[in-house]
């Protein structure tokens, strides 16, 4: 069992959590809850600020080391 909550990324105040046993359902499951929910701090961020918080929930999953070397969007 997988999961990454909101407050884990670093987006406070939302209780929204992704769970599931599957590494790519659970991240697509976060992101497309970003894109819905969050849209106004995506609007917000830059390129290089959405990239890192795609890798926070890499690292959360346990997909990646944090050391960013996932591929850029």
């Amino acid at each position: 069992m997988r999961l990454v909550k909101c407050g884990d990324i670093g987006i406070a105040n939302c209780n929204y959590m992704a769970i599931g046993n599957n590494l790519d359902d659970v991240e697509k499951n976060m992101y497309d809850h970003i894109e819905a929910e969050h849209k106004d701090l995506l609007e917000e961020m830059t390129d290089d600020e959405i990239h890192q918080l795609k890798h926070r929930v890499s690292t959360f999953l346990g997909r990646s080391c944090g050391c960013g070397h996932l591929p850029k969007p």
